[in-house]
């Protein structure tokens, strides 16, 4: 009876201890994210005299250009975009993983059944020689329920666990990173495509006015009035004019197939709405430079530096058990079956059961866990520094954008008044002509004046948009949950 006591007493103390052990779970340090803006100072020079905003979340800032058609199309990238589809999975597969690990650090258990036909060799049974019989064969049945469960000494379960998590957030913050390049990549695109379009109809009037003028100055030139070398050069700048337009044509093709593909269908089989794209549309309307917001937290929202948070975490949680491995496994186990002969499964003698705790330490390695503990240190250092680079590059990226907007939004301003003051001269100019003051050659030479402003217009308009998509990429003043994207739909 003393004997069964000291017994319980034993196992009730190795588990005590265990549990108390299993306490001490190192895990990664928090996030970065929330001290990065007074470690770095986040307020860009650029967006001196704006209004910084603590939660821009929500606003998708592409309505901002007005364009139901664009709209449609990032929604319908944001679904089926397959770029997008591989990060999401990639997600899922991390948390996975991630789930995985964490089911390592619980109890397992597993059950085997085995039929085996067993005799001991002779040696086995009579090692002395002392003339002792060999057992005859023996055909035995065993099953068996075996359960085990490691102890998680000094926390490596929870840190392993905490790292598999960084890990699956750092695919989160890709699949982020994706989301945004896809929106930024539609407008782009839907850009490029609205302005070769309008290019290439522009490219169509000046043509038409180009070969109205050289039938002008040929006739002058050959009745005496006009320098020859006036024809000439009209000849050679309405061959440019008919190439400008064919290479406008083939760019407005090129648009719209790479706006297929990022929506996730075929060039060569379109839908129906991405068919009524290659009809022509003016361009969207640039937002005012008001409506830009710059986010208060700008790193904290940047995907890449998430990302790159997420991978010094986990990185840190490696660090932590490459210095823990050379520590002591406990690990508790139980077997409980049945090993008899065919037959005789149900007997009582057939039960075997054992359990009890185990301790492991393997306290030789020749150096082994030492070099893994130097090259986990040495990773750790890389992501502080890809993290460090990470987060300058962020606010390098968002002073560059910003001031490009800046730049282009008044060059914007200045091509719209460049533009209105051709059309005056224009206006002036035929009316000049109607008068009879001014011969038709001036007044088609105003014609392609304007129309040259109108091409320039349509130019900074294009490059302002770009600029516009670019900055919001910059300031990832938007992001979503990754909740709100849509999966791909089945397969036909």
């Amino acid at each position: 009876m003393n004997a069964s006591l000291h017994r319980r007493a034993f196992t009730l103390s190795a588990l005590v201890l265990a549990l108390a052990l299993s306490g001490c779970a190192a895990v990664p340090p928090g996030t970065q994210l929330p001290t990065l803006q007074a470690r770095h100072d986040g307020a860009l020079p650029a967006a001196a005299g704006r209004n910084l905003s603590p939660d821009a979340a929500g606003r998708p800032w592409w309505r901002d250009l007005r364009d139901p058609a664009l709209d449609a199309l990032v929604a319908q990238a944001e679904a089926r975009n397959l770029d997008l589809q591989a990060a999401l999975a990639t997600v899922r597969e991390a948390r996975a993983r991630a789930g995985a690990v964490q089911a390592e650090a619980r109890p397992q258990g597993s059950l085997g059944v085995q039929a085996q036909a067993t005799r001991p060799a002779l040696t086995e049974v009579d090692p002395y020689r002392q003339g002792l019989p060999r057992p005859p064969e023996q055909r035995l049945v065993t099953l068996g329920q075996v359960l085990s469960w490691e102890i998680d000494l000094f926390g490596r379960a929870g840190t392993a666990q905490a790292a598999a998590e960084r890990d699956a957030d750092a695919a989160a913050a890709d699949a982020r990173g994706a989301q945004a390049l896809v929106q930024a990549e539609v407008v782009s695109r839907y850009v490029a495509l609205r302005h070769a379009q309008q290019a290439r109809q522009l490219a169509a009037e000046q043509q038409a006015v180009a070969e109205r003028r050289l039938a002008q100055l040929q006739a002058r030139a050959r009745a005496g009035l006009a320098d020859p070398r006036e024809a000439d050069a009209a000849t050679a700048e309405l061959a440019q004019l008919r190439a400008a337009q064919a290479g406008w044509a083939a760019q407005a093709s090129v648009d719209w197939a790479a706006l297929a593909v990022l929506v996730g269908e075929s060039p060569a089989r379109p839908g129906a709405a991405l068919q009524a794209l290659q009809a022509s549309a003016p361009l969207p309307d640039v937002p005012d430079d008001a409506t830009l917001t710059v986010p208060a937290d700008l790193l904290a929202r940047r995907p890449d530096v998430a990302r790159a948070d997420a991978l010094l975490r986990a990185g840190l949680g490696q660090q932590v058990l490459a210095e823990r491995a050379y520590l002591p496994r406990l690990s508790l186990a139980a077997t409980l079956g049945l090993q008899q002969t065919t037959g005789n499964l149900g007997q009582a003698n057939a039960l075997r059961y054992a359990a009890g705790p185990m301790l492991q330490w393997d306290w030789l390695d020749s150096g082994r866990r030492a070099a893994q503990t130097a090259a986990a240190k040495a990773g750790n250092e890389r992501a502080w520094a890809q993290f460090e680079k990470t987060v300058l590059t962020a606010l390098a990226e968002g002073e560059t954008a910003l001031r490009g907007w800046q730049a282009q939004w008044q060059a914007w301003q200045q091509a719209q008044a460049a533009l209105q003051a051709a059309d005056q001269a224009l206006r002036y100019t035929q009316r000049r002509e109607a008068l009879g003051l001014e011969p038709a050659a001036t007044a088609l030479a105003s014609r392609q004046q304007q129309l040259t402003a109108a091409q320039q217009q349509l130019d900074q308009q294009a490059r302002t948009l770009g600029a516009y998509a670019q900055v919001q990429l910059a300031l990832a003043a938007w992001q979503p949950p990754l909740s709100s994207l849509s999966p791909l739909p089945p397969s036909p």
